[in-house]
């Protein structure tokens, strides 16, 4: 129950912030590059609620139509508004509909069914200012939806180039640019996030590493390791904790790397190769350690060095994450998927052992994670959007009609959501059934 616990309080502002970070990577280059941007969502719709910001002006001429208004005049600062503008010679957002509302909701009128929206921009808000040649709108939506199962940017023309200020009637580089960008971010958060735990001031609990049991035909009995031997290095790093060593030969599994140890109060260089797929309990290596001469320090690194440390960290993350897959491919393990309940599970039981510090680097991998997900040509996600992009470009300009495209975006979400359901079964029947997707 209380790891429960610990996982709704720990998992939502983790979900939430991976998915502002990512959105934002779109919401910005979109800007950046003109796009009308619409909606900011967290989560998917039904909207629970939201606010309307942004200053969108908008010019009214003789060709402007009123529908549930009777003219320009029943427009005042406060009303909810959605306007169907096209743009003039100059950039200018003209307004050919203004449709008003007094109850706070709005829905697509009959009248403009004759009337071809298919071309021009449609956006809404509420009314900030009014005068007799424009009207200024907030008509940036942020909302918040009732489906927990990331967010969006809702951009203007994501595939009519026709429509005013449109995603799609920006050529391809753009356009790849600000689809890209939330992945992009998504990378470059492990940077900023570690390099600020090691600007945080925390203390630390050191000492020397000590072999107690080398196991039999293991990698450290090959190269005459011995129990009571203290490892003060391995490969480049210095040894000042179990994690450090466990770190390092991880780092190298299939690679052979150089210790240092030291043995009677003499130190020598031995080289081993630790395993891949070592045999259960034993470790890459396969020995068993413990912490000796223990000392606390309080420790943290000055913004240049932080930076340099949260670099390298960030891709050790990396490596140990191409390790993993290349051990799909290969078939030494198996993948072990989790959804939004078995990550959730998991963040609740790493918060609770490793406190905040431990949050934040689980944020991280889950980050990178998100970054290459996205990036993936699969229907529905960024790399799938940008997959279409691409063979616009190869098609020289010639772009896949609009319906085809959504259609197989709309497949590929149905089988996304499909396969989300299936994983989040399992995590359910896992923890019913007292398992953990960190095993055990």
């Amino acid at each position: 129950m209380e790891t429960a616990v610990i996982a709704i309080i720990a998992f939502v502002p983790m979900l939430v912030m991976l998915v502002v970070i990512h959105e934002w990577g779109h919401f910005f280059t979109a800007r950046a590059f003109g796009v009308k941007v619409l909606e900011f969502g967290i989560g998917y719709p039904p909207r629970a609620f939201g606010f309307y910001t942004g200053r969108t002006r908008v010019l009214l001429d003789a060709g402007t139509h009123y529908l549930n208004l009777s003219g320009p005049s029943a427009i005042q600062p406060g009303l909810l508004v959605r306007v169907h503008s096209t743009e003039d010679a100059s950039g200018n957002l003209v307004a050919r509909v203004v449709e008003g509302s007094q109850s706070g909701s709005l829905r697509r009128s009959p009248s403009l069914q004759d009337l071809d929206t298919d071309e021009l921009l449609r956006h809404e808000g509420t009314v900030r200012e009014m005068d007799n040649d424009s009207l200024v709108v907030a008509d940036m939506a942020y909302t918040v939806n009732w489906l927990p199962l990331g967010g969006f940017v809702r951009l203007a023309g994501e595939n009519n180039p026709v429509v005013p200020r449109s995603l799609a009637s920006k050529g391809p580089g753009p356009r790849t640019i600000i689809l890209a960008a939330g992945s992009l971010v998504n990378a470059v958060f492990p940077l900023v996030a570690f390099t600020l735990l090691f600007m945080i001031p925390q203390g630390v609990t050191v000492g020397q590493v000590q072999v107690d049991v080398v196991e039999a035909n293991s990698p450290a009995q090959a190269a005459g390791i011995q129990p009571g031997d203290l490892v003060l290095t391995a490969g480049d790093r210095t040894i000042e904790q179990g994690s450090d060593l466990v770190r390092a030969t991880t780092l190298n599994a299939g690679s052979p790397m150089e210790w240092t140890i030291q043995r009677d109060g003499l130190t020598e260089v031995v080289r081993l190769t630790p395993r891949v797929n070592p045999p259960p309990g034993q470790g890459a290596t396969g020995i068993q350690i413990s912490l000796v001469n223990l000392r606390s320090e309080t420790r943290f690194d000055p913004p240049w060095t932080a930076v340099w440390k949260g670099a390298t960290s960030s891709w050790e993350m990396l490596t140990l994450l191409r390790q993993e897959i290349s051990s799909w491919i290969t078939g030494v393990r198996s993948p072990q998927l989790s959804g939004p309940v078995g990550i959730a599970q998991v963040t609740g039981e790493v918060t609770r052992d490793g406190g905040v510090r431990g949050w934040v680097v689980l944020s991280i991998l889950f980050s990178i994670n998100l970054a290459i997900l996205n990036l993936l040509p699969i229907p529905m996600l960024d790399g799938g959007r940008i997959m279409f992009v691409l063979l616009e470009w190869i098609r020289g300009g010639r772009r896949i009609p609009a319906e085809r495209e959504g259609l197989v975006h709309l497949i590929g979400f149905v089988a996304l959501l499909g396969f989300i359901l299936f994983i989040t079964y399992n995590d359910i029947v896992r923890m019913i059934q007292g398992g953990s997707p960190l095993g055990g």
